[in-house]
């Protein structure tokens, strides 16, 4: 029994050198490469995989933050690709790409895919990138009335 918990507990090696070759492949093409929406959606993917990986099998702090930083890093090269390419993108495949690529804005209390959308057009891709403003560069985005009353709030509640 013990070989058996031994072994659900440790990630196969084989899978882990998988998961990270498969996301600095995807990583590197974004890096040197054309950035393009299959090539943004596959380091994603490649991301995920071995952060699901890597979680089921109690990740240290600095893999995570490590990790983060990769996803982080996508993400701007994702609204980069938003901000050149959007007008070719119609709304199915506009919500999509906001569903893909801003889930850690979407994550935040109060911001949902059309608020998302909005920040994405505006360069703002990242909570980070939301956060670090200032309430003046807030209020002066191009956003509706009723989406910077629930922004601003939520940028003002943030510990700097």
């Amino acid at each position: 029994m013990t070989d058996e918990a031994n072994q659900t507990s440790v990630l196969p090696v084989e899978q882990l050198r998988d998961g990270v070759s498969a996301l600095m492949q995807t990583v590197t093409t974004l890096l040197e490469g054309e950035t393009t929406l299959a090539a943004l959606e596959t380091a994603l993917i490649s991301h995920n995989t071995l952060l699901d990986q890597l979680v089921a099998h109690s990740l240290d702090a600095s893999t995570l933050a490590a990790l983060e930083r990769i996803e982080q890093f996508i993400t701007l090269r994702a609204g980069d690709y938003y901000l050149a390419e959007s007008a070719q993108l119609g709304e199915q495949q506009t919500n999509r790409f906001i569903s893909i690529f801003a889930r850690r804005l979407l994550a935040l209390d109060g911001i949902g895919p059309a608020t998302a959308q909005q920040l994405f057009q505006q360069g703002i891709h990242t909570p980070e990138q939301f956060f670090a403003l200032t309430p003046e560069a807030l209020a002066k985005l191009e956003l509706s009335p009723a989406t910077l009353a629930r922004l601003i709030p939520l940028h003002a509640h943030h510990p700097h």
